[in-house]
C-alpha cells in the first residue's frame, strides 16, 4: 500500500475541484445557451444526448412506471400525425395549458405545461394525444417517445433516470452523474498512476492533465456513455495492475453494462495474464490456457451482469425480444457500418484520435464548436512513443512498461474492432484512452530524461534497422 502525503491530497483535491469547476461549468453553460432557443426549435439535449436521455426518460415511464420530478409539470404530447398536433396547439389556452414549443419537424408532437397534471393529462384526452411523456420535452426525432436505445445495455439510462427522480428534469441535472465520473476518472488515474509509478509527483502531473484534458471535460459536460467506461475501465486496470486479474475480469464485466467497448478491457487483462506467466512458468502452454480461462470469466461475468441489470427490461420486454435486440442484434450493430454518407458525422480510426483527425464535433453555435479532441501534441507524441518504446521496454523493463500495457492493449481493442468491422468509430471513444496516453507519455519521458535510458532506446533501434539492412542484403547477394 503506497501512502500519500497530506500535502499531496490536498493538491489532488484541488485537481479534482479544478476538473468539476470545468465540467459543472460547461455543462451548465450549455444548457443556457440552449434553453436561450427554445424559441427556434432548440430542445436542449447536446449530441447524442438525444437518444439517450430520451431512452432514460421512456424506461423511467415504460419500465418503473415513474415520472420525473417536476416543480411545474410539463409534458410532450404525441398525436397520431401533424394535423392533430397542430389543431391542440390552437386549442391550448382554452383547456389553461401553456405550449412552450410546437416547432417539431420529425414527429408530430407539442411541449406544454399547466398548473397542475391533470390538467395536461385532460388536454391530451380532449385533443386525441397518443402518448404523454412528462419531464423535459422530447427530442426531435421519429419514434422518440418509444426509443428504448437497446442497442447498449442499460446501466447509464438507470443513471440518468434516476436523477431525474430525485433531482428533476433539465439538461444540467441529466450531466451531474458524467460530472461525478469526470471527477472519479481524475482520482483513480492518481492512483493507478501511483501504485505504477510509485512516485507522488509524477501521479499529481498525470492526473492534473487529465482533469484539464478537452476531451475528458467535453465528455463530462455532457449525458452519453463513455464516460462511465473510461472511470470504469480504470477501476478494473488498477486491479490488474495489482495482480488481481479475476476482480479485473469482474469490473470489466460490469463495465459493460453501461456500453459494450468496456469488453475491449479484456486486452490489457490478457497482456497481464502474459506478463504474471513470464514471471513465473514462462511456458507458452501456461500463457494459452491461462488467457483462455480469463476469456471465458470475462464472458462469465459479461453474462451474469447483462442479465442481472436488465431484468427490469427482460420483464418488460420479454427474454426473446431483449436476447434479440439487446445482445444478438447489438453485438451486429456495433460491429458494423452504422452511418455514412450526408448527415453523418465524420468517422475515425482509431489511429486518427492521437493526431486530432476526423474529430467528432460534440456542439456547433455560431462557429463556436465543443470538439470531442485532446491535447493533440501530446497525443501525437505519445502515438510516436508508443511505437518506439516496446525494444526499450523489454530490455530494461522501467515502470512505464506497465503503462505502455494499457494504453496499448486498450488501443489494440479499438483496432480490433476497426477491422472486425466497426469503421465507423469517432473520436469521442478516445476518452476511453485518455488516462493511460498521459499516464505513459510523462512515466517514459521521466526516465528518458536520463542520457543513458535515452540512448537506449535510440540504440536499441539503430540494431533493429542494422538486423533489417542485413537481411535485406542477404537477399541480394550472390
Amino acid at each position: 500500500m503506497v501512502t500519500v502525503s497530506r500535502a499531496v491530497l490536498l493538491v489532488l483535491m484541488l485537481v479534482v475541484a479544478i476538473n468539476i469547476f470545468l465540467t459543472a461549468s460547461q455543462a451548465l453553460d450549455l444548457e443556457h445557451r440552449e434553453v436561450a432557443k427554445i424559441a427556434m426549435g432548440a430542445k436542449g439535449y447536446v449530441s447524442d444526448e438525444v437518444w439517450y436521455v430520451d431512452a432514460a426518460r421512456n424506461i423511467l415511464r415504460k419500465v418503473f412506471g415513474l415520472v420525473p420530478r417536476m416543480d411545474v409539470p410539463r409534458a410532450t404530447l404525441v398525436y397520431p400525425d401533424k394535423d392533430l398536433a397542430k389543431e391542440a396547439s390552437k386549442q391550448a389556452s382554452s383547456y389553461g395549458v401553456k405550449v412552450v414549443s410546437d416547432l417539431y419537424t420529425e414527429i408530430p408532437a407539442i411541449y406544454v405545461e399547466a398548473k397542475s397534471i391533470e390538467s395536461i393529462e385532460r388536454f391530451a384526452r380532449a385533443t386525441n394525444a397518443s402518448d404523454i411523456v412528462f419531464g423535459w420535452m422530447l427530442g426531435d426525432a421519429e419514434g422518440i417517445n418509444e426509443y428504448l436505445n437497446l442497442e447498449h445495455p442499460p446501466m447509464a439510462k438507470y443513471i440518468i433516470a434516476l436523477t431525474m427522480v430525485l433531482l428533476g428534469d433539465r439538461p444540467f441535472l441529466w450531466r451531474i452523474p458524467s460530472i461525478a465520473m469526470g471527477a472519479l476518472l481524475v482520482i483513480l488515474t492518481f492512483i493507478l498512476t501511483l501504485e505504477i509509478t510509485r512516485s507522488e509527483n509524477l501521479a499529481l502531473i498525470v492526473s492534473a492533465l487529465v482533469a484539464v484534458d478537452p476531451l475528458v471535460r467535453n465528455m463530462a459536460s455532457i449525458a452519453l456513455l463513455d464516460i462511465y467506461v473510461a472511470t470504469l475501465t480504470a477501476l478494473a486496470m488498477l486491479y490488474a495492475v495489482k495482480g488481481r486479474l479475476r476482480l479485473c475480469a469482474a469490473l470489466i464485466g460490469f463495465a459493460s453494462t453501461f456500453k459494450f467497448s468496456a469488453l475491449l478491457g479484456i486486452v490489457p487483462l490478457l497482456l497481464y495474464v502474459l506478463k504474471r506467466v513470464a514471471q513465473t512458468t514462462r511456458r507458452f502452454i501456461d500463457a494459452l490456457f491461462d488467457s483462455i480461462y480469463y476469456l471465458i470469466l470475462t464472458a462469465l461475468f459479461f453474462t451474469v451482469f447483462q442479465v442481472a441489470t436488465s431484468i427490469p427490461l427482460i420483464v418488460y420486454l420479454g427474454l426473446d425480444t431483449w436476447v434479440n435486440n439487446s445482445i444478438l442484434n447489438a453485438i451486429s450493430w456495433h460491429l458494423s457500418i452504422k452511418c455514412v454518407g450526408e448527415g453523418c458525422p465524420q468517422p475515425s480510426a482509431p489511429w486518427d484520435w492521437f493526431f486530432g483527425l476526423n474529430i467528432f464535433p460534440l456542439y456547433i453555435e455560431n462557429g463556436r464548436t465543443i470538439a470531442a479532441s485532446g491535447i493533440v501534441p501530446l497525443y501525437a507524441v505519445t502515438f510516436i512513443l508508443m511505437i518506439l518504446a516496446p525494444p526499450y521496454l523489454a530490455k530494461l523493463r522501467p515502470r512505464s512498461r506497465d503503462t505502455w500495457m494499457l494504453l496499448t492493449g486498450l488501443f489494440l481493442g479499438y483496432v480490433i474492432l476497426w477491422l472486425a468491422g466497426a469503421k465507423t468509430q469517432y473520436s469521442f471513444y478516445a476518452v476511453h484512452l485518455a488516462p493511460y496516453i498521459h499516464m505513459f507519455l510523462v512515466s517514459i519521458c521521466f526516465e528518458l530524461a536520463d542520457r543513458g535510458r535515452l540512448l537506449e532506446l535510440f540504440n536499441s533501434w539503430v540494431k533493429i534497422f542494422t538486423y533489417l539492412w542485413g537481411v535485406v542484403l542477404q537477399l541480394f547477394e550472390e
